[in-house]
């Protein structure tokens, strides 16, 4: 009971400063977000954001790559969605520039809108209109040579450490677009922070990344993405695994 307790304390720890740092860097946001010319310095901010964050709340980041990515290529990244803190380790450890692809609940969190309105995309999949118009946006940022990230399974399921069934979204776009896709391993957010209550028993420590060899989409066609999804599924599956030492 008392570890639980404090743990939930660290919690608590951690959000304040979540909070607190970002309401001295929204005026920064702000600006830097008011011309598309600046979006890629915001997303450095915003970096900078997580790399202070995780530093004050002594959460330990670490990336390795298969093999190095081209920084002036464009991708789809598809990690394993487990735990909130996701978003804060692909945005801060992540070095590339890329749009965050993500559930429209998300976008009404107030400290998360001024990030959909302008680099972001929310996406209303239980509204036909709505998902058409994300992927829209997807298609229009790819062409532009903007990276895309996308959690494939959609959200975080009710059987973590368990992986969903992939959607077949990001697949899709990347093979539209003759893109690379690159699967990403997250094996330790969901025990720095698990879901299920209103206050998580969360807890500092390692919050490593693994960054896999791209996939390369140019020469499949439409129906491959289902093979394609698979692949990757198994891919971060048997990474998430090796890991974790399961």
């Amino acid at each position: 009971m008392i570890i639980t307790a404090l743990k939930k304390l660290w919690t608590i720890y951690f959000f304040v400063w979540f909070l607190l740092l970002f309401l001295v860097l929204y005026p920064a946001f702000f600006v830097l977000l008011s011309q598309k010319k600046w979006y890629r310095k915001a997303h450095a901010l915003r970096r900078l954001w997580g790399d202070v964050l995780m530093a004050i709340t002594g959460l330990r980041g670490k990336v390795e790559y298969e093999v190095p990515l081209d920084r002036g290529a464009t991708y789809v990244f598809t990690p394993n969605h487990f735990s909130y803190f996701d978003i804060v380790s692909v945005n801060t450890q992540m070095p590339h520039f890329f749009s965050f692809m993500a559930k429209k609940e998300l976008a009404s969190i107030p400290l998360f809108r001024i990030f959909f309105r302008t680099i972001d995309m929310p996406v209303d999949r239980k509204n036909k209109e709505g998902a058409k118009r994300a992927y829209y946006l997807a298609h229009k940022k790819l062409k532009n040579g903007i990276s895309l990230l996308n959690f494939p399974e959609g959200g975080i399921g009710p059987q973590v450490p368990e992986m969903r069934k992939f959607k077949l979204g990001p697949f899709k776009l990347a093979m539209e677009h003759g893109l690379d896709v690159v699967p990403i391993t997250l094996p330790d957010n969901w025990k720095r922070l698990p879901c299920g209550e209103f206050i998580p028993a969360g807890s500092p420590g390692k919050m490593r990344m693994f960054v896999h060899r791209p996939i390369p989409t140019k020469n499949l066609k439409s129906g491959d993405e289902v093979e394609l999804a698979e692949r990757v599924y198994a891919i971060i599956e048997n990474k998430f695994n090796e890991m974790n030492g399961l």
